[in-house]
């Protein structure tokens, strides 16, 4: 019993050492479908449920026993003895993880043994049990996921209960000695199962197994006292436990056992090229024979080689050089330009064509039209501010515009490059000061809070500094009118 305890704790400590490893991920991080929080249930499906029946002779280890091994079939005057006797039961079978699983048990039948030349008696016995217990995958501690990868081997213990009704016999007519009338006990259930993986769904094993009891009942007798009178004792009365001077009853079986494996789209465990195949579409392996870290694919390092072939395969397309280009200065780039040769400094809409501001404003004024984008440069002399007699009926009609419609107004001073950078700078700031201040005190504006300035120096020009008309078309401020 001693060591039977110390294999069932040996077992449950394993379970619990294997639950923290069914909710670790299955890492792939180098896999499109990678997902942090996927277990046995995630990328990388497992079937990990399965059904079995088994079938087999058993065998009762006791008090009422003249021979150690099956068969030995010895019978008396009477063809009594102590072999034949069948049983058979389902086990549902869960695996927790490749290494660890559990497994529920029921199975009913009958046992028989005798004792002929000490004390004349045989028994029978009809028993059911069921329990529980725990699983180690033998094969896969010892050889790992890659060998046998067909085979399974598994060594079991668990706690069960069995209920059983003995009769005690004499081997002289038969006559009854004792009865043990139904009677349950706890019983502990080692064994080795073997099962070979026929198709994705049938696996074909063998079952051996030995139910420790805590019952010296089984017979009907207890050790060291079959002298007591029948009539003076009765094992009906007596509680199940151990009695007498002999060790506990066992029993146990070998039995051929049948696998159904459950799950959805069942997989048969295969290799191609000495690697694991798998594809999700196709289905799921069962966890009784696949570890999933071999399904895993390793991170591939890249040579420089490889880099650059991935970086070439994903380069952006290039940009059309169009984009970057405005040949004609009007601030529309050539390829949204519908008229890309306008003459420099041209007041153009949108599309690049060419607007006459005045005319447009004046137009929407008579219309009401709502505003559009448009632009328009207002020109200064060399280092001044001062704003030009033939720009003011333009801005005043602006004005109104924006009074009327609800236009906003862009401001953007610049300057030519006959100065330096910073005194260009505050050159710049003037002029537009200059014209919103104009908008604000002579043309009438009402809410100053819908012109936005800017400033840019000589930076931006939109003609050849190098001549004279270029110089005079740099000294500008641009107006553009929003909606």
């Amino acid at each position: 019993m001693k060591k039977v305890s110390q294999l069932i704790c040996s077992l449950a400590l394993g379970t619990m050492m294997a639950l923290p490893s069914i909710a670790q991920p299955l890492e792939q991080p180098n896999s499109p479908d990678y997902n942090p929080k996927a277990t046995y249930d995630g990328p990388y499906k497992m079937n990990t449920w399965s059904i079995s029946a088994h079938i087999g002779p058993s065998m009762f280890f006791g008090d009422l026993r003249e021979y150690d091994f099956w068969p030995v079939t010895k019978t008396n005057s009477d063809s009594h003895k102590e072999s034949g006797t069948f049983q058979g039961g389902i086990s549902i079978n869960k695996q927790l993880s490749y290494l660890f699983g559990a497994r529920l048990d029921g199975s009913i039948g009958k046992l028989r043994g005798m004792k002929r030349r000490t004390y004349g008696r045989y028994f029978e016995t009809g028993y059911g049990d069921v329990s529980l217990s725990g699983t180690v995958n033998l094969k896969g501690l010892l050889l790992g996921p890659n060998k046998m990868k067909r085979w399974k081997v598994d060594v079991y213990a668990g706690i069960g209960q069995v209920f059983y009704d003995a009769t005690a016999y004499s081997l002289v007519g038969g006559t009854t000695l004792r009865e043990t009338g139904k009677k349950n006990d706890w019983m502990i259930p080692t064994g080795l199962n073997v099962s070979y993986e026929l198709t994705s769904r049938l696996d074909l094993g063998l079952d051996f197994r030995l139910n420790h009891t805590n019952s010296d009942y089984l017979d009907a007798t207890y050790g060291g006292d079959y002298s007591l009178n029948p009539t003076e004792f009765s094992i009906k009365d007596q509680k199940t436990s151990r009695k007498g001077n002999s060790e506990l009853d066992s029993y146990g079986y070998g039995s051929v056992q049948l696998t159904y494996k459950l799950g959805k789209k069942a997989l048969k465990v295969k290799k191609v090229d000495g690697k694991w195949d798998y594809k999700p579409e196709d289905g799921y392996y069962n966890l009784r024979y696949t570890d999933p870290k071999v399904l895993l694919k390793p991170v591939k390092i890249l040579t420089l080689e490889e880099m650059d072939s991935v970086a070439k395969a994903n380069r952006p397309k290039d940009i059309d050089p169009r984009l970057l280009l405005d040949t004609d200065g009007d601030g529309v780039s050539d390829f949204f330009d519908k008229e890309p040769n306008s003459p420099a400094g041209s007041v153009v809409d949108g599309s690049g064509r060419v607007l006459d501001f005045d005319t447009y404003v004046k137009n929407a004024l008579a219309t009401g039209a709502a505003c559009s984008e448009i632009f328009a440069n207002v020109q200064f002399e060399t280092d001044k501010n001062v704003l030009k007699p033939e720009f003011q009926e333009m801005l005043k009609n602006v004005a109104m515009l924006m009074n009327k419609n609800g236009c906003r107004l862009q401001l953007a001073g610049h300057a030519d490059r006959r100065a330096t950078d910073r005194y260009n700078m505050g050159l710049s700031r003037r002029r537009v000061d200059a014209v919103k201040n104009y908008l604000i005190n002579e043309a009438g504006l009402t809410d100053p809070s819908k012109v936005i300035v800017d400033y840019f120096g000589s930076f931006k020009p939109i003609a050849d500094s190098a001549t004279r008309d270029g110089l005079q078309k740099n000294r500008r401020v641009e107006l553009k009118l929003l909606p």
